[in-house]
């Protein structure tokens, strides 16, 4: 087993030693895992990351003997805390994740319950297959946690939820008991009730009780789609008890009967063809209203969105197809064979239409459909990324109500609302009544939470009256449990009492969800919030944060959705892709920033030296979760802040100082050329280096220039044609200027031969070394020197950057300097700016041809995915003749000074590695890297790259 040391981590206890797999009861562990998705906060005792069934029995084993309990955990992107608790926290998403076997006859896989949803869609593509629920959280979520939560998701009116697709459980019962529940009839079932130990009393309790209370189960059991509440004792149990399928209690049960080990799944064929329309109607009511006419046409997903969602899409990203007069939209989706999109859609979209509707916005072809589902998923960052302590919480987002009922549901949810002065968002899965109802709390104020508890129960009285269910897809969990007894009545609330002492009679699994513990007590909707008691240090800060209303409440931002657990596609989060430790995962980091500043991890947390080594060190600035991010939690915003907070208190280090001013070294390298690179590769030099500095003597220096750019520039001739098309500023960063001239060169020859004058000034450092090493007075003042140089010139002509981190460092000048003289809107790449100008018609590039290399494998750079730019230089060197493609690939790995520390060094090259495969798996003839620190670190890992700024060189030339 690893263990941590004392500072923040603890020991394992010693009946955990054994585990195949890991654990960790220290206190780093256990503020990383007392939140989840959801509003709640619960410090659990500690966590272990199972490695196999047996590890989950001896928790389990030692749970009963300390008289704690367990909580198993996927992703931990729960809404409702069912994923929280004050025992040990079993996390089976870092070993338990292999896909165990693909029946492609029988249509059937079985996975463990960490494997990842869109992972095994990957592979089960190969066949033309997948898994069909698709909540929205499928690039993280666990098969362990879409069982626990009956997880649906958009196309679930069409494909069921996981219940409807889940064939067979392995499970462990609390007493240590492995169970394989599937549906048994006949001799099995007779089999199983005659069992003498805890899985045959688990079958003849479920048997007994859904004949004894059939007909208050045909009554009390709401009449919809989906129903998330409570234990399934309805489709657990054939009418005349003829069959019984277990799994099916399990599914949806939120780890408090067992904890799954196994799962075996139904699998879908992958769609021939699929379309899709907007519906636009005059208000959400009337769009409402149309729900069940669109249901007459069998469609795969009915989503709707109100008039907010729309007005963003028109408004922030310029969707041209949502008319101004539009106050709601169904989004209705068909599938259907090859050939017959265009009949189905019209049908679907026909029985949709009513005296309301606006306008339609039909989409045949994929491109044209991903943007009509792009407006659907507008909901997610609109509400998300509001700064402030006013949020959007989930508390009433997930009741499933009878879709003819809809109208009259929100019609009085919305007079609930409007008596609390409460403004509200809504959007969902309409087609099966599950609406994502959302209004605006602030969580840290005691008035906001006793509206909190009064909406939740005014809300959930409704949704009882209408004759809908509690949860639609997220489970009951702290959010839900208390309004259980209610849905069902006594008699059968107290049928899931039975069920839960015959499961788990000790009380170790998830207790006081669903229902109470032995105790009596029950999680309540406003206990343990995540803001209830908390009560942040102000952070006095050197950067400025009003924009994100101060540095407590950018990391209050993290919700705890789990995106940045994402492993596949995107940059966020490198250094989890890496190690997949969630402190090293964006939230995980938020996490501890916010426990730092309350208070919960003692004194002074942000400051020591436990908390900058063991939570914030590894991550590397790359800037992705800015973007990346659904809330837009800027960590590498925040670690600037941390770093320098800790400056104030223990001073400098002198490697920090030279990582910080790696201008004034390139500088004075650059003069001292060929002495200063022959040192660089002088062994004992780079031992001393390694010692006093920390840099590692495995890794490459990068070479000094005896010409500097600024050199060259001085006695440079400037094409004929320079300035045709006006002027442009190059600002001249530290590493083309005094490493990679001849990047400079190229980008200077590219620009003057398509009709620009460049101008190259002489200007200080842009600012972005001294940040990542938390120097921000440093970078303040030289950013106020480059203001002062480039303030005539930023008005009127753009000032382009090489480096994308340079040119990210610019338009950042807002937070060091009262006045940026404009320079961050000037600011861009100088692949961004030629792509606007090749948009706009200005500008054309000539083909390549001879013998220029015709086929490209381009990796971009983090800074410029996350401004979204990556896709300039790629589509420039397509308009040029070359066949790129794109590999979708995170950072790198170097990360500026990161990959050369001693103590990152191995986490860098195992980034470095995974791409330089990546890339190879293309089999281009070049390939192109956007940054300096991305082709030192594949020339590390055996990669020859060129800039592609210079391939677009030598195709003008």
């Amino acid at each position: 087993m690893s263990v941590e040391g004392e500072t923040g981590s603890g020991t394992v206890p010693d009946p955990l030693t054994r585990l195949d797999g890991e654990g960790d009861f220290g206190r780093t562990a256990r503020t990383l895992y007392a939140t989840d998705a959801s509003i709640y906060r619960v410090e659990p005792a500690g966590v272990v990351w199972p490695a196999s069934c047996e590890d989950v029995r001896r928790t389990l084993a030692y749970a009963r003997e300390v008289d704690t309990s367990v909580v198993a955990r996927g992703a931990g992107s729960s809404l409702t805390g069912n994923a929280v608790g004050e025992g040990i926290v079993l996390d089976c998403s870092r070993h338990l994740d292999e896909v165990v076997s693909v029946d492609p006859d029988a249509q059937t896989a079985t996975v463990q319950p960490g494997v990842v949803l869109d992972e095994l869609n990957e592979e089960l593509a190969d066949h033309g297959l997948y898994f069909p629920p698709d909540p929205s959280t499928s690039s993280t979520c666990t098969i362990g946690g879409m069982v626990a939560n009956d997880a649906a998701g958009a196309h679930s009116v069409r494909h069921g939820t996981t219940r409807d697709n889940v064939r067979r459980v392995e499970c462990v019962l609390s007493d240590g008991s492995v169970a394989d529940f599937e549906q048994v009839s006949g001799e099995a079932l007779e089999t199983e009730l005659a069992r003498d130990d805890r899985v045959g009393e688990c079958y003849r309790t479920v048997v007994d009780l859904a004949a004894l209370h059939a007909d208050e189960i045909d009554r009390r059991y709401p009449d919809v789609d989906r129903n998330s509440s409570g234990y399934d004792l309805e489709s657990s149990v054939a009418s005349d008890g003829s069959w019984a399928d277990l799994s099916n209690l399990v599914v949806g049960s939120e780890g408090t009967l067992a904890v799954v080990t196994e799962v075996t799944l139904s699998l879908t064929a992958v769609p021939e063809t699929r379309a899709a329309a907007l519906v636009f109607y005059d208000d959400v009511r009337t769009a409402a209203d149309a729900v069940t006419g669109a249901l007459a046409a069998d469609p795969s997903a009915v989503e709707l969105v109100d008039d907010a969602v729309l007005g963003h899409a028109r408004a922030a990203w310029g969707i041209d197809l949502v008319p101004n007069e539009a106050g709601a939209a169904l989004l209705v989706e068909v599938e259907c064979d090859a050939g017959e999109g265009e009949r189905r859609l019209d049908e679907a979209v026909a029985a949709s239409r009513t005296e309301h509707t606006v306008s339609v916005e039909r989409a045949v072809q994929d491109h044209e459909q991903d943007r009509l589902w792009k407006v659907r998923k507008a909901s997610n960052p609109l509400l998300n990324r509001r700064p402030g302590d006013e949020q959007a919480p989930s508390f009433i987002e997930d009741a499933a109500i009878p879709p003819a009922q809809l109208p009259d549901y929100l019609d009085r949810v919305g007079d609930i609302l409007a008596a609390h002065d409460l403004d509200a968002s809504v959007f969902g899965h309409a087609g099966q009544g599950v609406l994502h109802i959302k209004p605006f709390l602030n969580l840290k104020d005691e008035r906001d939470r006793e509206r909190l508890r009064s909406v939740s129960e005014q809300v959930h009285e409704v949704v009882l009256d209408v004759g809908g269910a509690i949860s639609g897809e997220h489970g009951d969990g702290r959010l839900r449990s208390e309004y259980l007894s209610e849905m069902y009545g006594e008699t059968l609330y107290g049928a899931f009492e039975q069920v839960k002492q015959t499961f788990d009679p000790d009380d170790v699994c998830n207790p006081a969800n669903v229902v109470p513990d032995q105790d009596g007590n029950l999680a309540g909707v406003d206990e343990q919030l995540r803001f209830g008691d908390y009560d942040p240090t102000t952070v006095e800060t050197a950067l400025d944060f009003s924009d994100e209303h101060g540095f407590s409440s950018l990391v209050e931002q993290c919700n705890g959705c789990s995106k940045c657990r994402t492993m596949d596609g995107g940059v966020m989060c490198p250094s989890y892709r890496a190690t997949e430790e969630e402190v090293t995962s964006t939230r995980g980091r938020a996490n501890a920033l916010r426990d730092a500043i309350d208070g919960e991890l003692g004194e002074d947390a942000l400051t020591s030296d436990w908390f900058q080594e063991d939570v914030l060190d590894r991550c590397l600035a790359c800037k992705a979760c800015e973007t990346e991010c659904p809330t837009g939690v800027d960590m590498a915003k925040l670690k600037t802040e941390a770093k320098y907070q800790k400056h104030q208190e223990s001073g400098v280090p002198l490697r920090a100082r030279l990582f910080g001013n790696v201008r004034t070294l390139n500088r004075v390298g650059s003069a001292l050329a060929p002495v200063a690179n022959r040192l660089a590769e002088f062994g004992p030099g780079r031992v001393l280096a390694e010692k006093t500095l920390g840099i590692d003597r495995r890794r490459t220096l990068p070479e000094f220039a005896d010409e500097s750019l600024l050199a060259w520039f001085a006695s440079h001739d400037p094409a004929e044609n320079a300035g045709e098309h006006g002027a442009v500023v190059l600002y001249p960063d530290c590493y083309t200027t005094y490493n990679h001239p001849e990047v400079g060169k190229a980008t200077v020859e590219l620009l003057e031969g398509l009709g620009y004058a460049v101008e190259i000034p002489d200007v200080n450092c842009c600012g972005r070394p001294a940040l990542s090493q938390g120097l921000v007075e440093n970078a303040s003042a030289d950013a106020a020197e480059n203001v002062e140089t480039l303030r005539d010139d930023a008005g009127d002509v753009p000032v382009l950057g090489l480096e994308p981190s340079c040119t990210s460092a610019l338009e950042e000048y807002d937070d060091l300097v009262d006045d940026a003289g404009g320079i961050p809107a000037a600011a861009d790449t100088v692949a961004g700016f030629l792509y606007e100008q090749v948009l706009a018609g200005e500008v054309s590039l000539p083909e390549a041809g001879g013998e220029t290399a015709d086929s490209v494998a381009y990796h971009g750079h983090c800074h410029a995915t996350a401004r979204g730019r990556d896709h300039a230089p790629v589509a420039l060197l397509r308009q040029a003749g070359y066949d790129v493609t794109p590999v979708d690939a995170t950072c790198c790995g170097m990360a500026g000074a990161f990959g050369y520390e001693t103590e990152h060094y191995d986490l860098s090259m195992d980034l470095g590695t995974d791409l330089a495969e990546q890339l190879d798996s293309v089999d281009a003839d070049v390939v192109a890297a956007g940054g300096a620190s991305c082709s030192q670190q594949l020339a590390d890992c055996d990669v020859e790259t060129r800039h592609p700024m210079a391939l677009l060189a030598e195709v003008v030339r």
